[in-house]
């Protein structure tokens, strides 16, 4: 049978060819073979495609770009596509639900007819704009162009700076430039706007290598509302600045699309302020203003959102990091973004082989979803990935795009579509010392999955040698990363639905992580007050490898943005003697001698928890405790509660009856306090039925009673057992 697809008709058109075909002698045979074809022909059709993205959660419809797009050009939604958090997209929906009377909360999905209405005023509107593909001649940059507002031609001109102006037939301005000078974004928007007279700014996101900033202002005789945009790339600029004059052209007719949100109350007082400056007694803006002014805010959105990824900014989309049924992943598997600068070893491997311990000019973002599997021990080790061992290798995990230039990392943005996990959360995992790519992803689905962790879960994978001798060659990997956690955070951190990052960050990854800080203070007071705040949660040092001279200087500048600071060191840990040793004895923040104290910082939100051995355990000291932030039960299930945030404060907060914590006073510091780990295991047990002997010995004094006897445990009446710092303990 012919199978050539008509897609006028959406059916192959083999079957009618054959079913309009010549007369057959045999009738009772012609006429099922016509039945046969007629069922091949529907059963070959592609199934229409619903209005609505698919999905039973309003949220999960707002992803889609498509939707956010329709949103914008209904007049609703005033944001770039993927900008928005999910609370301005319900909003968004039930403006658009009011505006034109339709049923229905800001919870409710979208029904078909409310996404064909979607889709309706998106063509209109669109076409009334007159969008074109544009690529300027002169500096080659692309844009989505309202050719409908403004003719499409620059002024002459060879210089990479472009103006689309003509006064005479519009009243639209649009400059696009590419320039190569030392200027930063900051100063390029300072300086522009220095001529503008009664500025009202709307929306300012700063970054320091990107610049937005939205609102109107008076200049050349008018009042302009504007959206300027601008970042830095590969040693330039790039950017376009757009102004719309507040009054419409005098042959200006509304879309009828756009009147019912030009008619909704809330909108219209949004617009006024802009319109009016803020001048008491200033008339209003009148139906025709409004809709020009929605007009204008639908054109700065949609070319502002195409700008981006038409002039070299990458979106990768989690969309297909969809692991199993969602009945399996509430099974205790938890899924893990990855960014890595480890060179690809195997491109068809799994979570062991896929990745090498060399170093790569390149960044790979990636996704995985781990399960636990439970040892005779009950310890959930994290060893299986989601899809059993009987399926291929290469579907235990999934990358997001092919491995980018890192000349290019700083110009990507990650849209976290598919996590099924609370949104506004997400913790961020950095390995240290001594890991491989796998060994770094078990730490953190042990982190994430032993609390339970309702967030998302991003983790770094710097090159480690994965090797105890090769330590200094490790210091060096690690610092030649640093510049691509810093790209991988900022990618993270573009998703306005996070409004709390909370970050564990072990050995070597401390190191990393200090360094990086210093520019996490531009993306967190970069948001608009509508996307929402983003604050630093719980930040966990677990034996950082960080000169203490440093790490106290560095963690002061920034502590105070974190809901609480907990760090974790150990006098017994010979890894850190080592890196002491090899800087002249140089102490490090996460190790001190086996007599002295911790770390001391002077912050109020700072709480040290030292895990040195004690003294009659002289064994752990020759033991590899370097990562008893994964190894040791009572280090890993405090990280554990530490990271949900509850209950606040310090760790007694945790430990109320005090069975793993005990307070300690630093020598020579009064008031000044840390936590020492009480010790558990064989030896604890030898410790104490040493000290229960004893007091058996002691002879009573002559003022009190002689003690009596302690019953034997029996099968019936065991031996109390000392903590040990299982879950539920510190909890």
């Amino acid at each position: 049978m012919e199978r050539i697809f008509d897609s006028t008709l959406g059916r192959p058109i083999g079957c009618e060819r054959i079913l309009s075909g010549g007369r057959l002698h045999m009738r009772h045979f012609a006429a099922l073979f016509a039945s046969l074809c007629a069922v091949a022909c529907l059963a070959a059709a592609p199934p229409a495609r619903a209005a609505c993205p698919e999905g039973d959660d309003l949220d999960i419809q707002l992803r889609d770009k498509e939707v956010q797009r329709q949103l914008i050009l209904s007049g609703v939604l005033g944001a770039e596509i993927g900008r928005s958090n999910e609370r301005m997209l319900r909003a968004a929906v039930l403006d658009f639900r009011a505006a034109n009377n339709l049923p229905g909360t800001d919870q409710a999905v979208l029904t078909e007819a409310e996404c064909d209405l979607l889709k309706h005023n998106n063509d209109a509107v669109y076409a009334s704009i007159g969008f074109q593909q544009v690529i300027n001649p002169v500096n080659q940059l692309k844009m989505t162009f309202p050719a409908g507002l403004l003719p499409p031609e620059a002024k002459p001109s060879t210089e990479s700076w472009q103006e689309y102006e003509n006064p005479q037939v519009s009243r639209v301005g649009i400059d696009v430039f590419r320039v190569s000078g030392r200027e930063s974004s900051t100063n390029s928007f300072a300086s522009g706007y220095q001529s503008y007279n009664a500025l009202t700014l709307t929306y300012v996101h700063n970054s320091g290598s990107e610049l937005v900033a939205e609102g109107a202002g008076n200049r050349w005789g008018s009042r302009y509302y504007f959206h300027n945009m601008t970042f830095e790339y590969q040693g330039g600029q790039r950017g376009i600045y757009l102004r719309i004059d507040t009054k419409p052209p005098e042959n200006f007719v509304p879309p009828p699309e756009i009147l019912p949100a030009a008619r909704l109350e809330k909108i219209k007082k949004q617009i006024g302020k802009l319109y009016t400056g803020g001048i008491a007694g200033a008339p209003p803006p009148g139906e025709t203003e409004v809709a020009w002014a929605l007009i204008a805010r639908a054109v700065f959105n949609i070319v502002a959102s195409d700008f981006y990824y038409q002039n070299g900014w990458r979106e990768l989309t989690t969309k297909y990091c969809v692991f199993g049924s969602g009945k399996r992943a509430r099974r205790g598997g938890v899924r893990i973004v990855f960014a890595t600068t480890r060179a690809i070893a195997n491109k068809d491997g799994d979570m062991t082989t896929m990745f090498g311990n060399s170093a790569s000019d390149k960044i790979t973002f990636g996704c995985v979803q781990v399960n636990p599997r439970i040892s005779s021990t009950r310890d959930a080790t994290y060893r299986g990935a989601w899809r059993g061992g009987a399926r291929a290798a290469n579907s235990r995990i999934k990358l997001l795009s092919d491995p980018i230039d890192r000349s290019s990392e700083n110009y990507v943005r990650i849209v976290d579509s598919a996590a099924a996990e609370d949104a506004t959360h997400a913790l961020l995992v950095i390995h240290g010392y001594n890991n491989s790519f796998i060994d770094a992803i078990q730490a953190a689905a042990r982190i994430a999955g032993g609390a339970d962790y309702k967030g998302r879960v991003y983790m770094f994978s710097w090159p480690s040698v994965s090797s105890s001798v090769r330590y200094l060659q490790d210091v060096d990997n690690a610092e030649e990363a640093e510049g691509s956690l810093q790209a991988f955070l900022a990618a993270i951190l573009r998703d306005n639905n996070i409004h709390t990052l909370d970050i564990v960050a072990h050995s070597m990854g401390s190191q990393q992580l200090m360094r990086v800080m210093g520019s996490i203070r531009g993306i967190l007071d970069g948001r608009r007050q509508e996307e929402g705040s983003l604050h630093l949660g719980q930040v966990i040092f677990a034996a950082p490898d960080v000169s203490a001279a440093v790490f106290n200087t560095k963690i002061l500048t920034w502590a105070k943005l974190a809901q609480r600071v907990t760090i974790y060191t150990s006098g017994g840990d010979w890894v850190l003697w080592l890196s002491s040793l090899l800087r002249a004895f140089n102490d490090r923040a996460g190790g001190h001698t086996p007599w002295g104290d911790p770390l001391y910082v002077n912050a109020s939100n700072v709480y040290v928890i030292d895990k040195t051995p004690p003294e009659y355990d002289y064994w752990k000291f020759f033991k590899y405790t370097h990562a008893d932030y994964v190894d040791d039960k009572v280090i890993l299930n405090d990280i554990q509660t530490v990271i949900t945030g509850k209950p606040a404060g310090d760790p007694t907060k945790r430990d109320p009856e005090g069975k793993v914590f005990k307070v300690m006073a630093y020598k020579g510091m009064a008031g000044k306090t840390y936590w020492e780990t009480l010790p558990e295991g064989p030896m604890a047990e030898a410790k104490e039925a040493v000290k229960e002997g004893l007091k058996l010995k002691a002879p009573p004094t002559a003022h009190a009673p002689a003690v009596p006897p302690t019953t034997q445990p029996t099968a019936q009446q065991p031996a109390p057992q000392p903590a040990t710092g299982a879950t539920g303990t510190t909890r």
